[in-house]
């Protein structure tokens, strides 16, 4: 299915796997991305933290938007125990965080927002996938942890590559994992008139 868009878009990350979601849609976009803290504030939970490190993404950009464009923005953490698991620092710490992942259930929460220049109004969408592990040999472990695919993700695992091996099973949306929920944002954007059905005649 194609979309044709009625709203120009400009892509508040740098994501390759988000890049690859719009592309699939035939969805055209420019990328702009601003350089934030992605820190979580004292006691503050892991849903509202996505939601608003996807609003502060979406703020560091759009004031660069022409008028004629929206803004999409997101945030994907992983959480484990309600604590929140980012992107591993070296691969040490990727060691560290998929041997506590392994053989236990943890979520991946994905916000998204969307910015209309011209109307200068927001709207935020949010996915809650749950993810078990197999429990696999420490020896697995420590193979995958060496290879580097997973260097810029949450959770420091990648569900559409190799790392595909690690899960036994899932609990909601696939593409949230990978780190965009387009099932939810397509209908969204569709039901906003920012993109129509393509109609082929």
């Amino acid at each position: 299915m194609m979309f044709k868009q009625v709203k120009r878009i400009l892509l508040a990350s740098g994501s390759p796997r988000r890049h690859e979601y719009l592309s699939r849609y035939g969805l055209k976009f420019r990328v702009l991305t601003g350089d934030l803290e992605e820190k979580a504030f004292g006691g503050e939970r892991p849903k509202d933290f996505t939601l608003r490190m996807a609003l502060e993404k979406n703020k560091a950009v759009h004031c660069l938007a022409d008028e004629d464009e929206i803004v999409i923005s997101a945030d994907t953490i992983v959480v484990i125990e309600d604590q929140i698991i980012g992107k591993p620092t070296s691969r040490e710490h990727k060691l560290e965080i998929l041997n506590r992942l392994n053989g236990e259930a943890h979520e991946v929460l994905t916000a998204y927002g969307v910015y209309d220049c011209q109307r200068d109004n927001y709207f935020s969408g949010f996915s809650r996938t749950k993810v078990l592990f197999q429990k696999m040999p420490r020896e697995w472990i420590k193979a995958y942890a060496d290879q580097d695919e997973s260097d810029d993700k949450a959770g420091g695992y990648s569900i559409q590559g190799m790392g595909t091996f690690l899960v036994k099973s899932i609990t909601g949306s696939f593409n949230n994992v990978v780190g965009f929920p387009i099932e939810k944002l397509l209908f969204d954007l569709h039901s906003k008139d920012y993109i129509q059905i393509e109609d082929k005649g």
